[in-house]
């Protein structure tokens, strides 16, 4: 009888074990059945929620592309932002928080605390640069974006940024727009002969002694419209000092600047007064509200600044080329802001055109 007590225990015993040991071998821990696997710009195997709802951008060309497509899910900016540059920006994202952006600035506690759904890196060099960003965030995935601070190789980011975001349309609204205002600026900018071309220097900081090599993305828009950068340097990731006697030598028929104290100085400065651009009145102040049209960050921002530098350039020749309404319905589809035409009309008269 014992005999026969002890073999039930064993029985029992076994059966318990095993299905212990079952249990761990079909159990192998929480599995998300609503997780995507998709492939970043850099060919990286990321692992993304089925649904994105909050997102952190730590570069300016990509979050301005976050802003365009999908606002609501931005849980803060890169950047700083000037009251100027909030002017045109919807009230509810002025304030969102500033963490930091790039590879050495970002606050990576906040951003994490946070709790966005992926990380967006714009351009962010090697496999092995974007990894060390990952291993930062943990469990968040950081997913690479490249071309997207390059607005002659602007369309793949939109593309892969849109259907990541889950905002294909509005991905597809934003190429449509830079096809037209590509177009239509090409069809004139074609027939223009290379000895009519206008000489141009892009100015960048207050005393007008930086600026951009030909080839940089932050000066595309000088040759897409039509275009002659005078400074002769090779291609260099940042900007280049010049020295006064090299612009007397260039002398540019037209001058571009974003800095808004060198613009209402210039005219006052002797040393500028033989210019040709200076004597004839052809200085021109880019808009930066909400982001500079024309670099700062280069990317999807500047769109909007190749027919403003088209009229910069040619006002003749794009006469009819109506950027009064081109800025309204590109404020209005992409900075989610409803201008005015008084509104519209100090944002173009301020950067020196005199017709738009």
């Amino acid at each position: 009888m014992k005999n026969k007590k002890t073999l039930v225990v064993v029985i029992i015993s076994i059966i318990t074990v095993t299905g212990i040991v079952g249990t761990f071998l079909t159990y192998q821990g929480p599995k998300s059945s609503s997780g995507n696997q998709i492939t970043d710009m850099l060919g990286r195997k990321v692992e993304v929620p089925a649904e994105i709802n909050s997102v952190y951008s730590l570069s300016s060309s990509t979050t301005v592309q976050l802003y365009m497509f999908a606002p609501d899910k931005m849980v803060g900016w890169d950047t700083q932002r000037s009251d100027e540059e909030n002017m045109y920006l919807p009230d509810k994202y002025k304030n969102l928080p500033v963490y930091g952006g790039g590879k050495k600035d970002a606050n990576y506690e906040s951003i994490i605390s946070s709790n966005p759904d992926i990380i967006l890196i714009g351009h962010g060099g090697t496999i092995e640069d974007v990894n060390k960003i990952q291993q930062k965030f943990g469990q968040i995935p950081a997913i690479d974006v490249e071309g997207d601070n390059n607005l002659t190789s602007i369309v793949h980011s939109i593309n892969f940024l849109g259907d990541v975001l889950g905002e294909p349309e509005n991905a597809d609204k934003l190429i449509d727009f830079y096809n037209k205002v590509l177009n239509l600026v090409n069809s004139t900018v074609s027939t223009i002969p290379e000895n009519e071309k206008k000489k141009v220097y892009y100015a960048k900081d207050p005393n007008g002694l930086k600026t951009f090599a030909p080839g940089a993305q932050h000066v595309n828009l000088i040759n897409i419209c039509g275009g002659i950068n005078v400074v002769q340097a090779p291609i260099t990731k940042g900007g280049v000092g010049i020295s006064m006697e090299l612009i007397l030598q260039w002398n540019p028929d037209v001058i571009i600047t974003s800095d808004k104290q060198f613009y209402s100085n210039i005219h006052k400065n002797p040393q500028w007064q033989t210019i040709n651009a200076v004597k004839n009145k052809e200085v021109y102040l880019v808009p930066q509200s909400p982001f500079n049209w024309f670099e700062g960050p280069p990317g999807a921002n500047t769109i909007i600044g190749m027919p403003w530098t088209a009229k910069v350039l040619y006002p003749d020749k794009f006469k009819e080329l109506d950027l009064k309404n081109l800025t309204k319905e590109f404020y209005s589809s992409f900075y989610h802001y409803n201008l005015t035409d008084e509104q519209t009309t100090d944002i173009l008269s301020s950067s020196g055109l005199k017709e738009f």
